[in-house]
């Protein structure tokens, strides 16, 4: 099975399948969700979806790389539709918001879309989108992976059981810094690309990604690709926060889920209903973006041009400290309105994918490579 299949039969299953506990629920349902998800045998409808996927088998490399890219793949589709909201948010973080050609907005979102139209049309929408198909696929894989894999071993310590506290704030954090530190000259040629020229202070429209590249190197040196990477490296923090309080919610939401099963005499389970794991990660992603933000006002600060030829923003904390001085917390908390609206679900959708491409990758025989 190659994995173009493999991804297919994962996308369908996460459109088809029903949630396992709901109340008007028969036990003849309940078997045959629990044949879906754990590979039982029972015959009553739906056998031949279990025997097809009782057939399937895959190496352990293959297992291993689309587990890789479960959580890459969805980032991608929920990015590209997102972007328009991504680069209004990049306007709303930027200098030019608050004191340059952008300012008469007065942070208003509708007002800087319209900026956007006018200068550049639709396509201005979607400025970015290339380094974003580029760089989400390898960024979110690392992230996932690094988690994984840090999650795992911590676990096998003893001293950091998995769904520990310590545990999941340490493995956040650790996949942050992976996918960031990989990624980072990405994102800065997508935030360049983005950012509307403020002629008024010298800066100038690049012409296309190779200009900025191009442009960057030039002018800034290899180090030029770097900047943000320390706001990046804070933003680790929301990366662990979020995942602990998504392994929080999901551990307390499925002693829920049983006691409600027990209540209508059902067998307890282990696994989460989708729209619970969709909601669990949407509110992780919600809470975790919050309390973090200002992180993103300071990196997107520290991607721009330099205006009137000098960059004013050296350091996430100086960033921060200087945009609280000129613009208040409103400075601070540019553009989180439409942050959120993109971010939360996006990771939502990002992280159920990957939890039932992993639930149905561990129903798949293992064969010899």
């Amino acid at each position: 099975m190659n994995l173009v299949s493999i991804v297919i039969l994962g996308a369908m299953s996460l459109l088809c399948l029903r949630p396992a506990t709901s109340l008007d629920m028969s036990r003849q349902r309940f078997d045959l969700k629990r044949d879906l998800f754990r590979g039982g045998g029972s015959t009553r409808g739906g056998a031949s979806t279990v025997a097809a996927t009782a057939s399937a088998s895959m190496t352990v490399g293959q297992i291993k790389t689309l587990n890789l890219l479960s959580g890459g793949m969805a980032g991608t589709v929920a990015s590209c539709i997102t972007n328009p909201l991504e680069v209004i948010r990049t306007q709303l973080q930027s200098s030019s918001a608050s004191t340059g050609e952008l300012a008469a907005a007065n942070g208003n979102a509708i007002a800087i879309g319209k900026r956007i139209f006018e200068a550049q049309g639709v396509k201005g929408f979607f400025k970015g989108l290339r380094p974003t198909l580029a760089g989400i696929i390898p960024a979110r894989s690392v992230y996932f992976f690094t988690y994984e894999q840090s999650k795992r071993r911590l676990g096998n310590t003893k001293l950091l059981p998995e769904g520990s506290v310590g545990n999941a704030l340490i493995s956040g954090f650790s996949a942050g810094i992976a996918s960031n530190t990989l990624t980072n000259p990405i994102w800065m040629v997508k935030t360049r690309i983005q950012l509307l020229a403020d002629k008024s202070v010298g800066q100038r429209a690049y012409t296309g990604y190779t200009d900025v590249i191009g442009t960057i190197f030039k002018e800034e040196g290899i180090g030029g690709f770097y900047r943000g990477i320390t706001a990046s490296y804070w933003g680790c923090a929301e990366g662990a926060i979020q995942f602990l309080i998504y392994e929080k919610v999901k551990k307390r939401v499925l002693e829920k889920q049983n006691e409600q099963n027990e209540l209508l005499g059902l067998p307890t389970t282990t696994q989460h209903t989708k729209l619970s794991l969709f909601c669990t990660a949407a509110l992780a992603k919600g809470v975790a973006a919050v309390i973090t933000y200002p992180h993103e006002v300071a990196r997107t600060r520290l991607r721009e041009q330099a205006r009137e030829g000098v960059f004013r923003y050296t350091g996430m904390w100086q960033a921060i400290g200087l945009v609280a001085k000129e613009e208040g917390r409103s400075g601070l908390y540019a553009g989180m309105g439409v942050h959120l609206m993109k971010v939360i679900p996006n990771s939502a959708i990002m992280f159920l994918t990957y939890e039932v491409v992993n639930r149905w990758l561990s129903n798949i025989p293992v064969k010899e490579e």
